[in-house]
């Protein structure tokens, strides 16, 4: 799996990888699976002697779910990485994604605003009051616009370009389960429609894919956009819808 890691930007400062779906990019505590920084600190060795302020973490500045694909932001060394992560907090950092959903998305392109609260087993949640003292509770904001309608066996699907602007853990998928549009292949935000529909696609991960980053680079103050093409799994899966 990390010899399918694409490098598609890299400088002495930082890299952007593409992730193929089915990696993590660092482990959950006590856990030993292959990972996004094992690949990292094998192609540079020098990084483990660095001083990471979290020393499992080194050089993650944003993460992406194991089933998701895409574009993946690297530090080679903690000064740079508090700088990215200081530019993500401030919403400096512009990602975009992919998306196939359950039915016919109406309006075609808007806005969810719904504040995500951690549930059980890692499961995040829409919190439906208004304002809340809990610090578990953090507003999410994730725009979409429509690409393409499609149709399966009858049920209309909708191929959105989604555009998150706070990063919560499972954001896109957990507001589109809110809109009622799911991702198809989505093992955890689900429905029975879209389940069967995944089934019938043949499709065991989310068709979520992170198709575009484009930041400034924190030392050579030069704007840096780069893409990811569709994986050919994804690309499949549009073959097999009209």
């Amino acid at each position: 799996m990390e010899n399918q890691i694409k490098i598609i930007y890299e400088d002495e400062s930082l890299l952007v990888i593409d992730k193929p779906a089915g990696l993590l990019v660092h482990n959950p505590e006590g856990q030993q699976n292959p990972t996004v920084i094992d690949y990292i600190l094998r192609r540079y060795p020098e990084m483990k002697k660095l001083a990471w302020p979290d020393a499992e973490r080194q050089g993650i500045v944003h993460r992406l779910d194991k089933d998701t694909s895409g574009l993946l932001i690297v530090a080679k060394n903690p000064e740079i990485q508090a700088k990215l992560q200081t530019e993500f907090q401030e919403r400096k950092i512009k990602k975009t994604y992919l998306a196939l959903t359950v039915g016919k998305v109406d309006p075609p392109d808007g806005k969810i605003e719904a504040a995500i609260i951690r549930g059980k087993a890692g499961e995040q949640k829409i919190q439906n009051f208004s304002f809340s003292f809990s610090k578990k509770i953090r507003p999410a904001i994730t725009f979409y616009k429509t690409i393409r309608n499609y149709t399966f066996e009858n049920q209309p699907l909708t191929l959105l370009e989604v555009k998150p602007q706070t990063g919560r853990m499972h954001q896109i998928r957990v507001h589109l389960k809110h809109i009622d549009h799911p991702i198809i292949g989505d093992p955890l935000y689900n429905t029975k429609k879209s389940r069967k529909i995944s089934k019938e696609l043949g499709l065991d991960r989310q068709f979520l894919h992170a198709k575009e980053l484009a930041f400034r680079h924190p030392l050579a103050q030069k704007e840096i956009r780069v893409e990811s093409k569709l994986p050919e799994d994804l690309e499949n899966i549009l073959r097999k819808v009209k």
